[in-house]
């Protein structure tokens, strides 16, 4: 399923992606700012089908998944193939190894 960005022209800030299949299916991203929370909608046509209420550390970490998963569709190499955890624990160890390397 493709997903478009459709401006929403809303006061509030909200967005909605809409499936290029028939726009039946869409994605509504809302942000409450007197709550501190996002709410992330799944929509069929026009009725919601179920929501989350996301902290900004959630909100965070859903973004930091996504651009991990674009990253591997495009570079699905065997060293990227382990994942987020695996790929920031070797960066972890380089820059250690530089850390190393500067001291001594």
């Amino acid at each position: 399923m493709t997903l478009q960005a459709v401006p929403n022209h809303q006061p509030d800030g909200r967005w909605t992606w809409e499936a290029a299949r028939a726009n039946t299916r869409a994605v509504r991203v809302s942000p409450h700012a007197s709550s501190g929370l996002v709410t992330l909608s799944l929509w069929r046509e026009d009725r919601c089908v179920g929501s989350l209420r996301l902290a900004p550390v959630e909100v965070a970490g859903l973004v930091g998944r996504l651009t991990a998963a674009l990253a591997d569709l495009q570079d699905p190499s065997p060293e990227r193939a382990g994942g987020l955890e695996d790929r920031v624990r070797d960066l972890e160890a380089r820059l250690a190894a530089l850390e190393a390397d500067a001291a001594g």
